[in-house]
């Protein structure tokens, strides 16, 4: 292993870059130099709280180091974009002087590629209490796309190491290293329609979502039903606790819009006793309800069913009911949504992820069984079609997203995000289900009416 100073030119011969090896003999061949900040890392295996190693987060995550390694069951993995060519690997790092710390570097693909097989590198960090460059591993990228890079403790890091930024040099004329802006993953979106003849004018909306086993990491948001004015679905909070969340956004952003009055802010009109209350923002303000002992579970579905009620007032009551595995409906709440009069025109679903540091773990849902009840004729509508869209996307980002038609379900849309694998879409369109699900719309209809009747008492003001 060999070591260099930090402060090497990246205008240096290959011959003073010891460590990098040229494709081809002759004379100098151009160095490109790559830098990725340390704190673009994961600390594995993913806990909230304390993770054992100071990583710095935030977006951007333009500044920040690995520092305070305590844990030495923690590792710290790194996953970049990169292109095809040969690559040396230096860390910036800093070591308590008379500390000989020792790692093991792990090279691999985020996803299977018969080109790359794993490679194993054992490091040793030596202290000398100053800044240093250590050169930590030669290899060949066969294919472009992602590849992961974990440090592994082989000895306690005893908080005695700062790393600062992996350097990636390549001699290489089209190599390439991307690091990827932020830790989350990309949010991915379906906007549901027909097939069918209908009017877009409906007011009562049905949708279903089941999580497979596996795919429910801390902080993921699989929202059902999405509408002109806010969102209902299901999240993951912590390892105990599990929400249904119902959102609805006021007339204007009072974080934004100075001009807003409180004519213009939703208002609780009722809401179950499980269902906690308050205003939310930085996305828009509004009122939240969520439920804490929702209780869902994975391999189960989900059912969610929402109302619209157009009022004489240039106002609209929003009513949010769900089940878990058909056990029974669960009534959320209502809110009154200001300057409206519209009835549901259709709805979309989103996966995110909101927590934002657990980004290389694949999330995935179905979401299916969806239909409108149109509000002039009470005809069900089955929403058969979706429209893709999702964030980021940029090449060298975050492409690792699927959505379409499933191919273990041919009845079912499914959405994946996270786990840092190529981008897939499938079928954006299934057969019309004929089907629709057996509902008493009286009993609801019945608490929207109670809920209206217990607008404005104590318990129900946001």
């Amino acid at each position: 292993m060999y070591r260099c100073h930090l402060l090497l030119a990246l205008s240096c011969l290959l011959f003073s870059l010891p460590g990098l090896r040229a494709q081809s003999s002759g004379s100098s061949t151009e160095i490109k130099q790559f830098a990725v900040l340390a704190n673009k890392a994961y600390a594995e295996p993913f806990a909230p709280g304390d993770p054992g190693v100071s990583i710095p987060v935030g977006y951007p995550e333009s500044k920040g180091s690995i520092s305070r390694w305590r844990n030495k069951d923690k590792r710290v993995s790194w996953i970049v974009y990169q292109k095809p060519g040969q690559y040396d690997l230096y860390f910036d790092n800093q070591v308590t002087a008379g500390k000989k710390l020792r790692f093991k570097l792990d090279v691999s693909s985020t996803y299977p590629k018969p080109e790359l097989k794993p490679v194993s590198r054992d490091l040793v960090f030596n202290g000398t209490g100053e800044k240093d460059t250590l050169h930590s591993i030669h290899i060949q990228i066969p294919t472009e796309g992602y590849y992961k890079y974990t440090l592994t403790p082989v000895t306690d890091p005893e908080e005695a190491i700062t790393i600062t930024t992996l350097l990636f040099r390549t001699a290489t004329p089209d190599g390439w290293v991307n690091f990827i802006n932020y830790q989350s993953t990309p949010s991915v979106h379906l906007s549901f329609s027909t097939t069918e003849p209908t009017t877009k004018s409906y007011n009562w909306l049905y949708e279903e979502i089941l999580v497979p086993e596996g795919q429910d990491p801390l902080y993921t948001y699989y929202m059902s039903l999405g509408f002109y004015r806010g969102y209902l679905g299901i999240q993951t909070n912590t390892p105990t606790e599990r929400r249904v969340l119902f959102s609805v956004w006021d007339s204007k952003d009072a974080e934004k819009d100075s001009s807003i009055t409180k004519a213009d802010f939703v208002s609780l009109v009722d809401k179950d006793p499980a269902t906690t209350v308050k205003s939310f923002g930085g996305e828009g303000t509004g009122g939240q309800s969520f439920v804490t002992g929702a209780n869902w579970k994975t391999g189960k579905p989900v059912q969610f069913l929402m109302n619209v009620l157009p009022q004489e007032n240039n106002s609209v009551v929003l009513s949010a009911w769900y089940q878990v595995a058909n056990e029974g409906w669960h009534y959320i709440a209502s809110w009154r949504a200001p300057h409206e009069k519209r009835f549901f025109d259709g709805f979309y679903s989103f996966l995110e992820n909101y927590g934002y540091t657990n980004g290389q773990l694949r999330r995935e849902a179905y979401y299916y069984n969806a239909w409108g009840v149109e509000a002039a004729s009470g005809k069900w509508i089955n929403f058969n079609k979706v429209r893709f869209s999702n964030t980021d996307g940029k090449t060298g980002q975050r492409v690792d997203y699927e959505q379409g038609v499933s191919s273990k379900y041919p009845d079912r849309f499914y959405m994946a995000a996270g786990g840092y694998t190529p981008t897939l879409k499938t079928k954006n369109e299934m057969p019309v289900l004929k089907t629709p699900p057996s509902l008493d719309f009286k009993k609801f209809e019945a608490r929207v009416t109670e809920a209206l009747k217990n607008e404005g008492r104590p318990g129900t003001q946001k």
